[in-house]
């Protein structure tokens, strides 16, 4: 399968006011390998790839008629800190305003003034964001919220939406609505779901296609060894993309695209050390792109060393959020141990993409 998902879709639209409720649920993703080739100053030099995986972490939003003259956004965590002790955020983060008052420049509403902008549902409008993650978390969880509320908007005005236009859109609205210099593979995962080996070029993403597993043993056994450790730092990722060497990201991208070729080869030939092989090969090549970034992943490899980790990297852009890594199972309790209080998961790969939750017309 071969889906352009690039360009922009923000071409003005009447503002709307919902007919009913509508929830969805987008997923996040782990990348294998070519993360950091989807950005585009990097992907414009020979196209970007990056392999990898939605996983069975996901931002729900739950879209509502409203007061009419009125806007309600609302941010709400159900899961666990970085402690691991309780909710992340206490109580919900509320905002009402009029219809008539410019969004505000708040930045945890940001990304949510700019998704109701784009859909063009601004009258009338309660939208709710429940996560189990606080931003910059390094798993894109702010692309996951943008293609959920867009899905969840579009229905709750009668409306469908493709994948490739709800990520299409969803990088728009980062990009063009508020500045971001990110990548475009977190939309992409959230909207499509799946195991998927990803192409972009300098507009974003030019292609998706459904990574081919030669063994039905493969994904399982993938997935029988990955931890996601959580740092308990939180960062901007544009923030921490703004201070990557151009030079560095020129140098390390050749590096990043062959590594995400040798996870999709590995993929398509049911071989899992050549999947380990490529994703240790994608590793060193972050590091390469920006040492800075990738201090925590360098510290938490010295620490584990001698305990069978295979694999050891940072998630999104660095500096934080989480760290993903694979090693055997029988070596997991040891690295437990050793990793102390850190909030660790065990993610289930290939996750299905957005999706309107079983409650939609509660």
């Amino acid at each position: 399968m071969s889906t352009p998902c690039a360009g922009s879709l923000l071409a003005p639209r009447a503002l709307r006011t919902p007919l009913s409720r509508a929830a969805a649920s987008a997923p996040m993703r782990v990348s294998f390998a070519g993360g950091g080739s989807d950005l585009p100053g990097v992907a414009l030099l020979d196209g970007g790839r990056v392999v990898g995986a939605a996983i069975d972490l996901r931002v729900r939003v739950v879209v509502e008629p409203f007061d009419r003259g009125w806007v309600r956004m609302e941010l709400a965590s159900r899961g666990q800190g970085p402690s691991g002790g309780g909710a992340e955020a206490g109580a919900p983060r509320v905002l009402t305003r009029r219809r008539t008052d410019p969004p505000r420049d708040d930045l945890a509403f940001r990304l949510i003034e700019a998704t109701l902008a784009a859909a063009g549902v601004g009258d009338g409008v309660a939208l709710r964001v429940e996560t189990e993650m606080s931003p910059g978390a390094g798993l894109g969880g702010s692309a996951s919220a943008a293609v959920a509320a867009l899905f969840a908007l579009r229905a709750s005005v009668g409306e469908a939406a493709s994948p490739e236009e709800l990520s299409r859109e969803a990088v728009a609205i980062e990009r063009e609505r508020l500045g971001n210099a990110c990548g475009a593979q977190d939309q992409v995962f959230a909207a499509f779901g799946g195991l998927l080996d990803l192409a972009f070029d300098a507009r974003g993403c030019s292609g998706v296609r459904r990574l081919a597993i030669g063994s039905p043993a493969l994904v399982p056994a993938l997935s029988a060894g990955l931890l996601l450790v959580d740092t308990a730092v939180r960062r901007v990722s544009g923030e921490v993309l703004d201070r990557v060497d151009a030079g560095a990201a020129r140098g390390a991208k050749g590096e990043l695209v062959a590594a995400a070729g040798d996870v999709a080869r590995g993929f398509e030939i049911g071989s899992l050390a050549l999947v380990l092989s490529g994703m240790r090969r994608g590793a060193a090549a972050k590091v390469r792109l920006s040492e800075a970034a990738s201090a925590i992943a360098v510290s938490m490899q010295q620490r584990l060393d001698g305990l069978g980790v295979e694999v050891l990297r940072m998630c999104g852009a660095g500096g934080g959020g989480h760290i993903l890594i694979w090693a055997p199972a029988e070596r997991h309790a040891q690295i437990l141990a050793a990793l102390g209080p850190c909030l660790v998961r065990r993610p289930a790969l290939g996750a299905a993409g957005v999706r309107l939750d079983p409650d939609a017309a509660a």
